[in-house]
C-alpha cells in the first residue's frame, strides 16, 4: 500500500463570469483531477452561485457527472424539465443530458461536481480493453444508454448504487456520519474514493500524514492508499463517492 492523499478545500475559489453562458458571477474551484489518479476521473470540483445567478444550459457528450447540493436552494432544468433541488440532493447526469442550474434562494447555492469519462472515452484514453457489462455497468449490445438525469434525496436514502443510473465507472455515493470519536477506514484497492466534509471536525490519517478536517475539506484517495477518518468532539458528516478502477489500470497512472 502507499501513503498518499489529495487534500483540498474551498478557499481561494476562482470567479467565473457567465458560467456556461449563464448570468452573474459564480465561484469555482478544482479539488482534484485525473493527474495522480488511476481511475477515469475528469475532475472533482466545488461550485457556487450567488442569489439569482444561473449556470447556463449545457450538454455532456463525453463525460458523466454527479452534482451533490451542499447548501442553498435552486432549480435544475433537466432535459427541459424543471426540478427543485435542496441540500442533500444528488443529481446523476448521464451521457447526453442537458442541464441548467439556477439559484432561487436568498443564500449562495453551493454544490459538488464529480465528472468522469464515459466508457468509450475512458477506454480511448487509457487503452483499457472493454470490460463485461457485469463489471462496469455498461449496457449489453443493443441496450439503450441511459441519458435522462435523475435526482435522488440522499438525506432520505443514505446511499445509492450508481451503476443503476450511469454507464461509466462511478459505483456508489453516500452520506456518512461518524459519532464523536468514531472512526472509519477506507482502502483504495479496486476503487478510488473522494470525500467532501459537510459538518464537524476530525482527522484523516494515511501512514505518517495527519490532516485536520472541517466543513469544506475534500480528500481523494489514489489507488493503493488507505485512510482512517476519525470524528472529533462532535459528529463528523461527509459525502463519499467511489469509482471503479479496472485491474492493471493503476500501473499507468
Amino acid at each position: 500500500m502507499i501513503d498518499e492523499l489529495v487534500v483540498a478545500d474551498t478557499t481561494g475559489a476562482s470567479e467565473v463570469h457567465g458560467m456556461h453562458g449563464g448570468a452573474e458571477i459564480a465561484r469555482w474551484k478544482c479539488l482534484a483531477r485525473r493527474i495522480g489518479l488511476a481511475g477515469a476521473w475528469e475532475a472533482i470540483e466545488w461550485a457556487s452561485l450567488p442569489p439569482g445567478a444561473v449556470c447556463g444550459e449545457h450538454c455532456h457528450t463525453r463525460t458523466e457527472e454527479l452534482y451533490f447540493v451542499i447548501s442553498g436552494e435552486g432549480e435544475l432544468l433537466l432535459d427541459d424539465v424543471p426540478r427543485k433541488v435542496r441540500p442533500g440532493h444528488l443529481i446523476a447526469n448521464g451521457l447526453g443530458t442537458r442541464h441548467q442550474f439556477r439559484n432561487l434562494g436568498s443564500d449562495d447555492l453551493n454544490w459538488l461536481v464529480i465528472e468522469v469519462f464515459g466508457p468509450d472515452t475512458a477506454r480511448t484514453l487509457t487503452g483499457t480493453p472493454e470490460a463485461a457489462p457485469a463489471e462496469t455497468g455498461t449496457p449489453d449490445p443493443g441496450e439503450s444508454l441511459m441519458t435522462n438525469a435523475t435526482v435522488i434525496d440522499l438525506e432520505e436514502h443514505g446511499e445509492v448504487d450508481l451503476t443503476t443510473l450511469l454507464t461509466g465507472p462511478l459505483r456508489q455515493a453516500r452520506l456518512a456520519t461518524l459519532a464523536p470519536g468514531q472512526a472509519e477506514t477506507l482502502t483504495a484497492d479496486d476503487r478510488e474514493h473522494t470525500l467532501f466534509f459537510l459538518e464537524g471536525t476530525g482527522t484523516a490519517r494515511s501512514g505518517a500524514s495527519l490532516v485536520d478536517l472541517a466543513d469544506g475539506t475534500a480528500i481523494t484517495l489514489p489507488l493503493g492508499s488507505t485512510v482512517t477518518i476519525t470524528a472529533g468532539a462532535g459528529a463528523l458528516r461527509y459525502f463519499h463517492a467511489s469509482l471503479a478502477v479496472p485491474a492493471g489500470q493503476g500501473d499507468r497512472r
